[in-house]
């Protein structure tokens, strides 16, 4: 498989077993090998502010150093992910995503995370169809019957 950068949504589903995706979630990262999920700090910052949202989380939610301690071993002890720096042209890419007709507030998180994907090269996974709106990216929307 073609590496990829994996969207909060996805990291979050994978690390809550209580998640609605989290079955989903698990059978994409089984399917991944060796070096093929890249975490950005964008995405890395998320997933600790999400866990710890007891709005997002209710009774699961996590102290932000417990979520920091899930998301880094992730990183760090398997094999399958691997921590990816900004690309040097993420600002060209992150001007053409935000270019998109959308209205910047509700689309410049995620013209950051494409203009990401793209500077580097990589498919982005998400389970957020509204990142269809950018035509230029590489992008694999999980789907399936839990959805």
């Amino acid at each position: 498989m073609k590496s990829c950068l994996a969207d909060i949504n996805v990291l979050v589903a994978l690390l809550a077993g209580r998640h609605l995706h989290h079955s989903l979630a698990r059978k994409w990262f089984a399917a991944c090998t060796k070096g093929e999920i890249g975490v950005c700090r964008y995405v890395q910052l998320g997933v600790i502010r999400l866990l710890g949202n007891p709005k997002v989380m209710s009774a699961s939610a996590i102290a932000g150093f417990a979520a920091f301690r899930l998301i880094h071993e992730l990183i760090d002890l398997d094999e399958r992910v691997e921590f990816v720096q900004e690309p040097p042209d993420v600002d060209i890419h992150f001007a053409e995503m935000l270019s998109n007709p959308r209205p910047a507030s509700k689309a410049v998180n995620d013209a950051y995370l494409a203009a990401f994907a793209t500077a580097s090269k990589r498919r982005l996974v998400t389970f957020d169809s509204d990142f269809r709106q950018f035509k230029s990216l590489n992008l694999s929307v999980l789907e399936g019957p839990d959805l």
